[in-house]
C-alpha cells in the first residue's frame, strides 16, 4: 500500500504490463444490497432506489483481477482509490511515484461499461495508438469467438488517463456492465467470466507498442480549446450543447431517473419523498 491507500502487486520480474481498476463505487445508500441473476446471466439489484448502485463499476475489474493474482499472471497489479471522486489516487502515483511506472509500456483498465470497446481516447485526448488497439482487441477476440472488442474513441476521464504522459499505451476494456452509478446498473455476469478466461491465457507479447507518451495528441477533442476561448462559464456551456451534455451524463451512468431524483433534491431539499417515474 502506498500512502494514498493504493494497492499494488507485482508478478514478473519487471512486467511490461499494467493491469488496473479502481475499489471505490457511486453510492449514496449503506448497508446489505440484494442481487439477483437472471436466466441470461444478467446480475441487478433486486430492490434497486435511488442512492443505490450494483458496485459493478469497478468490482468487476476488481474479481476479474484478483483471479489473474491468484492464477499468477505476469503484470503489475494496481487497485486505485478514489477514481470516482476524480482519480485521486492515480493522480497520486503520477505526482508522486512515477518511477513505478518506469518499465511499464502498456496500462490496461478493467473499468468500461459495455462488451466490446479498446478505449483509445479519454477526456480530450489520445492514450493509446490505434496499432495497440487493434492488437489487444485480436489478441482477446482469437482467445473467444463470442467476443467483438475493437478499437472505440468515446472514453470519459478514468485513472490510466493520469498516466497518458508517462506510459505509451493506455487503454480501458469493457468489463460487461451497464447503468453504472445508479440503482439500475446491471453486469453481464458470463460475459465477464469468460474475459477473465481470455486474461488466463493472454499473451501479451502479441500488443503492439507504438505510442510517443511525450506528443500529447487532440486529434478527436482539438475544437475544445478554441471554444473555451469564448465560453468559460460552464453552465452556458451546457445550454450551448445540450444533447453533448445529456450523452456525457449517460456515458459516465447517469440514468434518467437519477436527474430526475437531482432535479426532485434540488426543488424540495431532500429526497425523502421522491419516487422514480415509470414511463407509460
Amino acid at each position: 500500500m502506498d500512502g494514498f491507500g493504493n494497492r499494488m502487486f507485482t508478478i514478473g520480474d519487471r512486467p511490461r504490463v499494467m493491469w488496473s481498476c479502481h475499489v471505490d463505487t457511486v453510492a449514496a445508500r449503506g448497508g446489505q444490497q440484494d442481487v439477483g441473476i437472471d436466466e441470461r446471466g444478467i446480475a441487478s439489484l433486486c430492490d434497486g432506489r435511488p442512492g443505490m448502485s450494483l458496485g459493478a463499476d469497478d468490482g468487476a475489474g476488481v474479481w476479474i483481477m484478483l483471479n489473474m493474482i491468484a492464477a499468477g499472471r505476469p503484470g503489475l497489479y494496481l487497485f486505485h482509490r478514489g477514481e470516482e471522486r476524480g482519480c485521486l489516487g492515480s493522480q497520486w502515483i503520477q505526482r508522486n511515484n512515477p518511477e513505478l511506472l518506469k518499465d511499464i509500456g502498456a496500462a490496461i483498465a478493467f473499468d468500461r461499461a459495455g462488451l466490446g470497446d479498446v478505449i483509445t481516447h479519454q477526456s480530450y485526448g489520445r492514450t493509446c495508438s490505434d496499432a495497440f488497439a487493434a492488437s489487444l482487441a485480436s489478441a482477446i477476440n482469437d482467445l473467444d469467438r463470442a467476443f467483438r472488442y475493437a478499437p472505440d474513441n468515446t472514453g470519459v476521464f478514468t485513472d490510466t488517463n493520469e498516466y497518458a504522459g508517462i506510459i505509451p499505451e493506455c487503454t480501458n476494456l469493457s468489463v460487461g456492465y451497464y447503468g453504472q452509478h445508479g440503482p439500475r446498473e446491471t453486469l453481464d455476469v458470463d460475459h465477464c467470466e469468460k474475459l477473465l478466461a481470455a486474461m488466463l491465457e493472454f499473451d501479451a507479447s502479441l500488443l503492439v507498442i507504438e505510442r510517443d507518451p511525450s506528443a500529447q495528441e487532440d486529434d478527436r477533442w482539438g475544437w475544445f480549446h478554441s471554444y473555451r476561448g469564448h465560453c468559460d462559464d460552464f453552465a452556458d456551456a451546457v445550454a450551448d450543447y445540450p444533447w453533448l451534455a445529456a450523452r456525457m451524463l449517460e456515458e459516465c451512468g447517469c440514468t434518467l431517473d437519477d436527474f430526475r431524483m437531482a432535479v426532485w433534491v434540488e426543488e424540495m431539499g431532500d429526497d425523502s419523498g421522491y419516487r422514480p417515474l415509470m414511463a407509460s
